[in-house]
């Protein structure tokens, strides 16, 4: 359609609208877009994922005009042979806000913000390689833009599962992963939220457009973002299955180092019990209750019975209390009682 167009605008250092811009600076940014004030807060910023509308109905009660926002997170993780690139970063984070204003007359104005570079460059060859874009749909651009975020949360998840492949020997480097698979799963969550969202609010909208949509095209738009939903649910799955067998490798490589402390502990008590003997008959010798002799020999001193006097009791009492630390006897198990059924007076 020659009266259609389409005006994408991108900021890719998704940190400086983050940290580096204040409320009122963004709330500047957003205004073109007619979005609620709340998203130039702090609190939408920080969130790890959002959608929302705001529809614009002509007196006839048709929708001429949208205004759609959406917020998808992602983790990359940067491979070893990669990190030079990014400035030694082992992870990325990309925090993705889309804003986009939609008008009857045929004309839509996207903004992208915290987008990775690829992604720039994917949209706006599909763009190119797809000019008859119907923008008479108000979602069109969107389920567009879906697709490069279906690709990159693709990409990120099976990063993680490569490189865990890799990580078998470091435990450590097992750990990070299992740490950025898990934020993987929550963030494909709320992505799953969102898209689910918004194919909602797609239903509800074509139900208030007056316009050249026909039935078939309604349908087929509504296939293809359940098609989506889908593929992102997918990926969620994906991502779960590799937390779940990074936390099991963890899991195995503590107890494989617990088993080596255990093996180390019972070496040591054994070479100890090999000298207690010798270490006790030793001492017991050493005591003024014995004296040796080259002359007269061994001698043994009348008093000996004082050191059992005193052992006996000592060693007593030091297992008792040992006993009574640990709770002292198991408690028998008491057997369930048995109520008798009550007889109840018969009346004649």
């Amino acid at each position: 359609m020659d009266s259609t167009s389409t005006v994408l605008a991108y900021d890719e250092n998704g940190d400086w609208f983050k940290d580096g811009c204040t409320a009122a600076n963004r709330s500047k940014i957003l205004e073109p877009f007619q979005v609620p004030d709340i998203l130039s807060s702090n609190l939408c910023t920080e969130l790890n994922g959002y959608f929302g509308c705001r529809s614009t109905l002509s007196g006839e009660g048709n929708l001429v005009g949208l205004s759609t926002w959406f917020r998808i997170l992602t983790k990359t993780v940067v491979e070893p042979d990669e990190r030079k690139l990014y400035g030694g970063k082992s992870y990325l984070w990309y925090e993705m806000a889309f804003f986009v204003l939609w008008s009857r007359s045929g004309t839509a104005r996207v903004l992208c913000i915290g987008t990775p570079p690829q992604m720039r460059v994917r949209i706006q060859q599909e763009l190119q390689t797809r000019p008859s874009l119907n923008l008479d749909d108000p979602f069109a651009i969107l389920r567009q833009i879906l697709d490069e975020v279906v690709r990159m949360c693709d990409d990120d998840t099976w990063r993680v599962a490569r490189m865990k492949r890799k990580a078998r020997p470091d435990f450590e480097e097992l750990h990070n992963l299992s740490r950025h698979a898990r934020h993987l799963v929550e963030v494909e969550t709320v992505a799953i939220e969102t898209i689910e969202r918004m194919a909602e609010q797609q239903n509800v909208n074509f139900g208030l457009l007056q316009t050249g949509l026909d039935k078939t095209y309604q349908i087929q738009a509504g296939e293809y973002m359940a098609f989506q939903l889908q593929m992102m649910r997918s990926l969620r799955s994906r991502a779960q299955a590799t937390l779940d067998r990074l936390n099991g490798e963890v899991t195995l490589a503590y107890n494989t180092l617990a088993s080596m402390d255990n093996r180390i502990m019972k070496s040591i008590t054994i070479l100890a019990m090999v000298f207690i003997p010798a270490t006790f008959v030793a001492g017991l010798f050493s005591t003024t209750f014995f004296s040796f002799e080259e002359n007269n020999g061994w001698g043994f001193s009348s008093k000996f019975w004082v050191y059992w006097v005193v052992v006996i009791p000592l060693t007593a009492a030091i297992i008792s209390g040992w006993w009574l630390w640990l709770g002292g006897p198991p408690s028998k198990p008491q057997p369930p009682q048995v109520s008798e059924p009550k007889t109840l007076p018969q009346t004649v």
